[in-house]
Parts: structure tokens; sequence; C-alpha cells
């Protein structure tokens, strides 16, 4: 027996999600057939997380226990195969027995996509959030550091949340530019039901000078998710 931790990339385009659902097409539902037709038998997954409808893949990390003697390499080709083409498995190795992609993750990384144009670029607009009015960086990276901490996240999380607690804590919020190409890149050790989409809807309202940067502080002591900006697209996020 082997415990193998996966690394699955995928474009989310076209998956209601990470998790398996009767009659849709998700992520989970592919790769469980893919391993199924290398193995020819039933496997249960562990992930560290599970992402909504439209969200993609980076580096998503996903632990499966197996009985057959085959070589990495082999593994990983064999399942890139019988995965569809917006499916890939990236990285593959022998972790302990012992361990469980969710259980033991420390913490997760997402990243929102935005880039700025007046008009659509049909190669990155399946992939970030086109904002047309220009963006203060500095104003939105002031209101981002306003969530790092641990807090009651109530203001941004999705009605249909269904955590027992709000409370998480934020390690980095980190905005980067290239050209027009804008990312929003949160650490924290978990998330909340859009949290993410959340932030990088409140951040743009920030930065389009629709607010002040103090007013993230409002946001966040309100715990009212009425008193936030709208929710970004779920084209714009990854799971990285």
């Amino acid at each position: 027996m082997r415990n193998i931790l996966l690394r699955l990339r995928y474009d989310g385009t076209h998956f209601k999600g990470w998790q398996r659902q009767p009659d849709q097409r998700t992520v989970q539902g592919e790769f469980e057939r893919a391993l199924k037709g290398m193995f020819g038998e039933d496997y249960r997954l562990a992930t560290s997380s599970r992402t909504d409808s439209g969200v993609h893949g980076w580096r998503h990390p996903v632990s499966v226990v197996i009985s057959k003697s085959m070589r990495l390499s082999a593994i990983q080709k064999g399942l890139n195969a019988l995965t569809p083409k917006d499916i890939a498995i990236v990285d593959a190795q022998v972790v302990p027995l012992s361990f469980g992609a969710r259980r033991d993750a420390l913490g997760k990384t997402y990243q929102y996509h935005l880039y700025q144009s007046p008009y659509q670029d049909p190669y990155v607009e399946p992939y970030a959030w086109r904002i047309s009015k220009p963006l203060n960086l500095d104003s939105m990276r002031k209101a981002g550091r306003l969530l790092i901490g641990k807090h009651d996240f109530s203001a941004f999380r999705a009605s249909h949340c269904d955590a027992r607690s709000p409370i998480r804590e934020l390690h980095a919020v980190h905005i980067g530019r290239e050209n027009r190409h804008i990312t929003i890149t949160v650490t924290g050790n978990a998330f909340l039901r859009n949290m993410v989409r959340i932030i990088a809807g409140n951040l743009v309202e920030v930065g389009v000078g629709r607010f002040d940067p103090d007013w993230m502080t409002h946001v966040l002591e309100s715990r009212d998710r009425g008193e936030g900006g709208r929710t970004a697209p779920t084209r714009g996020l990854f799971l990285v």
C-alpha cells in the first residue's frame, strides 16, 4: 500500500466544482473515473479543498492510497492519458500512509486575477475579471492589510456557507501588477464559502474609488454581508 499525493491543474470553466455530484461534470468525478480506468477499482480521495463551479485549480492537492506497485512517473502519465484535456496531473509523490490532504493542510493560498481594459480579450476573459476603470493599487493594498489576522469574517461569507464558525485567520494579502494584469493573492488557515471572491469584490470597490480603504474595517466589523460590495465572478479565482 502506498499513499500518493497528486497535484492537479484544471480549467474549471466547464466543471460544476470539485465535489462529485449526480449527473454533473465535476473534477472529482472525472478524476475518480480516470483512477478506476487505470486500476480497475474505486478509490477514496482526500482533498485539501472543494472548489466551486467555475473555479480553477493550479496545484490542487489530492491524496489517494493505492495497492498497485507502479512507478510514480507511470501513474502520472497513465492518469494524464485518461483524464479530459481540462485536467492535468502536474506532480506525484509518495507520502506517509497517515497523511491526508485535507487533515494535514497547514493553510491555503488562492489567487484572484483581474485585468484592466475597456474591451474584452478572448484569450484572457475566461480566466480573469475585466475592470474597465483604473484601479488604485495603493488603496487596495491598504484595504487588504486591514483583513490580515484572526477575525470574524461573517461579512465575507456566502449566505449558503455551512461552516460552523466564521472565524478565520488571514496570513497575507498581496496585490501585484504586470501591465494590465493584476493579481490578488490571499493566504490563510482556511476560507469560508466565497470568501476570497468577496474579498476581491470589496478590494475592487476600493480600487475604483467608491470607498476609502478604511471602509474595509467597517465591513469586517459589521459582520453583515450586506455591508460589503459584490462577489467577484468565479472565472478569476485559482486555488494555488
